[in-house]
């Protein structure tokens, strides 16, 4: 498998000269039905207005280089855009707006697409999660969403494919990045553990924060992103298969997620891999997640063996 292309759509909040959130509306061209070409940075790059943000397309990059190029032009095309009223850009992922920004029809504007949780599917089978409506909190997010375009899979299926990398996205990304920049509110909405949508070219990816758009960022995102790419090719088909093959509820906690990661790579035939990759590997070794798992597995055993004397002394009257 070999990841061609990796593309983004990031939303940017704005700042106004005190520091303070500010609608991004009055200042965006274009939008997600009409988005508008960006003729300064030249062929796909689009601008368009998304709730009380801006968000911005790149064309697909193929090197990290030029990933690496094309968000910080268009990051600094939008910065530039809103440093000409003495606004700025915020860094961050989750802004909490006053309400009279957040009391417009922009403000309550929320997409209307459905998304995919890798989580609550599995094998091929696609369980799809109506998008967030945040009408009732006083905080909008900002998302860098993800696109990657891949060749020659090892999952015939591009569903289930899509589910695979949409999961270990979590793994190499998101979770790390939750370390980096904790956002909760990210986790709560847009950005929920797997959120990922299916293309024809690939997988979109949903979870990160627009935080990781700054320049110093971007060439970790890459490389986090080509460790999927490392770690689908290296392990066996039969572990990779065993990365899709149950559905997991996951709350919103990084240990209730990594635990689940925990529980699937306990199946794994081969374990030996994980010693190359340090987020398995630190994962894997902690403690608190194996006595978490051992008294799981005593708890079963035990309800079983109940389960069985009660089935037998009711066969027995």
């Amino acid at each position: 498998m070999k990841f061609i292309t990796i593309g983004a759509d990031p939303e940017f909040f704005v700042l106004d000269p005190k520091g303070q959130p500010y609608p991004a509306t009055k200042l965006a061209k274009g939008t997600k039905d009409d988005p508008i070409l960006i003729e300064s940075l030249g062929p796909g790059f689009y601008e368009q207005r998304d709730n009380l943000s801006f968000e911005g397309n790149i064309p697909p990059a193929s090197t990290k280089e030029e990933f690496i190029k094309n968000i910080s032009s268009l990051r600094n095309y939008f910065a530039n855009k809103v440093g000409n009223f003495e606004y700025s850009l915020s860094n961050n992922g989750v802004e909490y707006f006053v309400k009279r920004y957040l009391n417009t029809a922009e403000g309550m504007e929320f997409g209307c697409s459905s998304v995919v949780s890798s989580w609550d599917s599995h094998h091929s089978r696609l369980q799809e999660r109506p998008t967030p409506n945040l009408r009732k909190v006083p905080f909008r997010v900002a998302g860098f969403h993800v696109h990657i375009g891949y060749i020659d899979p090892i999952i015939s299926s591009r569903e289930e494919m899509a589910i695979c990398i949409g999961r270990l996205f979590d793994l190499f990304v998101t979770i790390p990045s939750q370390k980096l920049k904790p956002e909760p509110e990210r986790i709560r909405t847009y950005g929920r553990w797997g959120m990922i949508r299916v293309k024809s070219y690939g997988v979109e990816c949903r979870t990160l924060s627009s935080y990781f758009t700054q320049t110093e960022h971007l060439g970790w995102v890459w490389d986090q992103i080509m460790k999927i790419q490392d770690f689908v090719n290296k392990i066996d088909k039969e572990d990779l298969l065993t990365i899709t093959a149950n559905n997991h509820f996951p709350g919103d906690s990084i240990s209730d997620i990594e635990y689940i990661f925990y529980t699937i790579f306990e199946r794994f035939k081969n374990k030996e891999i994980f010693k190359e990759f340090n987020e398995i590997k630190q994962l894997y070794e902690t403690e608190e997640y194996k006595k978490r798992h051992e008294n799981y597995n005593k708890y079963r055993s035990a309800n079983y063996y109940t389960n069985t004397r009660s089935y037998t002394v009711s066969e027995t009257f």
